[in-house]
């Protein structure tokens, strides 16, 4: 699997292995003599991967945000060459006398012999330091003239918990929470620890989470607004946990953020488009690819709900699933039993019996694929993609006048209705029979 710009982990066609891609700008070429460097990492073992990455990561990052320093003008500060108020002699005895708008020449006798005006110049301040920039090829009379920024002063992390990081924790176990939103979570809140310096909660200020929210701006790519506001949600909601008597003063990040809408409206795949993926695709994706596909188009299931099977259950002859049984669910309504569909029966890479977890890859990478393999075969429209497969679920059992209820029942709803709080719904041969409707 190709890995996208900004990813450092990705796996090969082929090889469970987790492999570390860096990419150099030009300006780094020259010293890695290399554009990119690809390494296994020797474990198919995500987190064992980054943790073996890791320290080259840093290095790679280091060295980007020097480049970017020294490819852009980062902080500009405004100065006089003659500052106002003052004077400046001249070794023939005249001065200039400066003021905020002009510059007076005054010659040995007294008189004025030249006005223009005193204009403030530009002056870059490099955010690196003088090795750094000769490291990468500044001559040393280049770097001589010019200003680099202070380092910052740090203050050694006082002994014991961070506070702030207690905070996190704390919040993290109010309720289970998917390991990919932990990880989320930590990674979000080191990023922001380390750009105040290591400075806790209580010594930041608005002004700290306006700088926060532009440093994340100013990645490239720069990030999306959805991406933009789940980062700060991150860092807000055990902010709001926290503080015994929420106070907006205490929260850096209040109303930083305003409400984003879904940039794209997703729409159900076209019976074109299914049988374009039947014949162009299906033949060539892998195996795990294949079969989600396949349980999502016939099902309506959500990408989570297929990642989490790992076991099926049996009633008059008809094998079905539970979803949401022990597992996090989008609402407590999409707790539901699936049957298995005649498609996905036919599946080689089903096994005669569920009992363990049906995917072994990360359901993540395997609709990164499946979505690359839309747009491979043609199907450009950036509205239809693998989750369109439910909307065409829901609009396949409208069209065939499948009861609400029913519908309800086979793909999950975001409301509960009075019909949840009695037994287990419809018997399953029932949904069997309109989950077929469905077809792919």
């Amino acid at each position: 699997m190709a890995g996208r710009h900004g990813k450092f982990l990705y796996q090969r066609s082929g090889s469970p292995n987790w492999y570390l891609r860096l990419v150099f700008p030009p300006e780094l070429r020259t010293i890695h003599k290399a554009k990119r460097v690809e390494v296994s990492l020797g474990t198919a073992n995500r987190d064992e991967a980054l943790v073996k990455a890791l320290p080259r990561i840093q290095q790679h990052k280091q060295e980007l945000l020097m480049v970017r320093s020294m490819m852009r003008q980062q902080n500009m500060a405004t100065e006089f060459v003659h500052q106002p108020g003052r004077e400046y002699p001249q070794a023939n005895g005249s001065k200039i006398v400066a003021t905020s708008a002009q510059l007076i020449h005054i010659d040995a006798g007294g008189s004025v012999t030249k006005i223009e005006p005193n204009q403030p110049r530009e002056k870059t301040i490099w955010q690196t330091r003088p090795e750094e920039a000769r490291a990468l090829g500044v001559p040393d009379e280049r770097a001589a003239t010019m200003v680099f920024a202070k380092p910052a002063k740090v203050k050694p992390a006082a002994e014991g918990p961070d506070p702030d990081l207690q905070l996190l924790e704390d919040f993290l176990e109010l309720q289970t929470r998917t390991k990919h939103y932990e990880a989320d979570a930590r990674r979000t809140w080191a990023r922001w620890k380390e750009f105040v310096g290591g400075r806790s909660l209580s010594k930041c200020n608005r002004a700290d989470g306006q700088g926060f929210i532009r440093h994340l701006k100013a990645q490239n790519p720069p990030p999306a607004p959805v991406t933009l506001r789940k980062w700060i949600s991150l860092l807000k909601a055990p902010i709001s946990h926290g503080l015994p008597r929420h106070d907006p003063r205490q929260d850096v990040f209040h109303k930083l953020i305003g409400k984003t809408r879904v940039q794209t409206k997703r729409i159900p795949l076209s019976e074109a488009d299914m049988e374009l993926f039947r014949k162009e695709a299906l033949p060539h994706v892998g195996p795990e690819e294949r079969l989600m596909w396949v349980l999502m188009a016939t099902t309506g299931m959500r990408p989570n709900e297929c990642a989490n099977i790992h076991e099926e259950f049996e009633e008059s002859g008809i094998r079905y699933l539970m979803l949401g049984v022990g597992e996090r669910t989008k609402t407590e309504t999409s707790a539901r039993r699936i049957p298995l569909p005649e498609a996905v029966l036919q599946e080689p890479d089903l096994p005669s019996t569920i009992t363990g977890r049906l995917f072994a890859k990360n359901h993540v990478i395997i609709l990164k694929n499946l979505n690359r393999t839309l747009r491979r075969i043609g199907i450009a429209d950036k509205r239809k993609v693998v989750y369109s497969l439910r909307h065409r679920a829901h609009d396949r059992l409208r069209a065939a006048l499948c009861p609400r209820d029913i519908q309800l029942q086979i793909v999950g709803h975001d409301e509960a209705t009075i019909h949840d709080d009695y037994g287990k719904g419809h018997p399953i041969n029932i949904l069997k029979q309109w989950i077929e409707v469905i077809g792919y």
